[in-house]
């Protein structure tokens, strides 16, 4: 079993996660959802890591428009948008025991290849048509 400040972390991230998923209902605003997040947060002695955001998703769209800053900071703005029935979001908690900075650990890039909506493609093959 896991113990000590660990325990702790694991913990806060777990109930965040409950409480965000109970946040995003319809007919919430977005700027409900930060104020409980960090005060739980609080209450665990931990903090939320700055810029990590919950992106609303669609199909072949992993990171919409409407999103939810979980930590919101000055140089970081979100439209105060409400939730709508039958969205979907992708909800992404990030938990900290210090001050909630996230560190460069190596300069290694991360490459993330999403679908270019707007561009067609003609298939050769018959085969690859189908």
């Amino acid at each position: 079993p896991v113990t000590g400040r660990v325990a702790d972390v694991l913990a806060c991230a777990q109930t965040c996660f409950d409480a965000a998923m109970r946040l995003i209902r319809p007919g919430n605003r977005v700027s409900d959802v930060s104020g409980p997040l960090n005060s739980l947060a609080q209450s665990f002695n931990c903090t939320l890591v700055e810029g990590v955001m919950t992106h609303n998703m669609k199909q072949f769209v992993i990171d919409g428009n409407k999103c939810v800053l979980n930590r919101p900071s000055a140089d970081q703005k979100v439209d105060d948008s409400v939730f709508e029935e039958h969205e979907v979001y992708a909800i992404d908690v990030v938990v900290s025991t210090g001050e909630g900075k996230a560190k460069v650990l190596n300069e290694k890039q991360t490459a993330v290849f999403k679908r270019a909506l707007n561009v067609e493609y003609s298939l050769k093959l018959k085969a690859s048509r189908a």
